[in-house]
């Protein structure tokens, strides 16, 4: 009897934390602005304080998630929407700051824009392509090139190209999975 009020309580207790990652998906969010605002005033530690912080709320807000099984299908569109926001617009501020050339803001937002369509292309067909090493291996590099260039490290240029390689590699491995899933469906 005691062991079953004691599991009970913990399902209540865990059904409260539920909404963790998604709390955590929206304060990435809700800061964006604030990075911005400090990175326009030149306070660049300030925003590059903002940013590390921000990119570690996404890896709790996963971790979590997949830990306690906390997922859902807000958190399944909302937080990769933050972190591409998150790295995007510190990349256009970064460009704009003199602190990186703006190809690799424009580069980058035609390749989020075709994961998008590609995203919207899976959800059509009922396709579930998970993300793999190759595009967690592309998000740490690019993360470190972008830290880098909110020190005004010149390696940072070097560091975001591989990022920028592995990640469209990365895209390209999401797409063969996406083809390889719709013809075992039409088969």
């Amino acid at each position: 009897m005691t062991f079953l009020t004691i599991k009970g309580v913990l399902k209540i207790s865990k059904s409260k934390f539920r909404h963790i990652p998604n709390i955590l998906t929206m304060l990435r969010l809700l800061v964006i602005p604030v990075m911005v605002y400090y990175m326009l005033k030149g306070e660049w530690i300030t925003g590059l304080a903002i940013f590390v912080v921000a990119e570690f709320t996404d890896i709790l807000d996963g971790y979590i998630a997949r830990r306690y099984n906390f997922i859902s299908k807000f958190g399944k569109l909302a937080d990769p929407l933050a972190d591409k926001l998150l790295q995007l617009t510190a990349l256009f501020i970064l460009s704009i700051g003199g602190r990186l050339p703006s190809y690799f803001f424009y580069i980058l937002c035609i390749k989020e824009l075709a994961m998008v369509v590609g995203a919207l292309l899976f959800l059509k067909k009922d396709v579930v392509v998970h993300s793999n090493w190759m595009g967690k291996a592309a998000a740490t590099i690019l993360f470190i090139g972008i830290i880098l260039a909110f020190l005004n490290l010149s390696t940072s240029v070097y560091i975001l190209w591989i990022g920028m390689i592995v990640s469209l590699a990365a895209s390209v491995f999401y797409l063969r999975e996406f083809l390889k899933q719709v013809n075992k469906g039409s088969n």
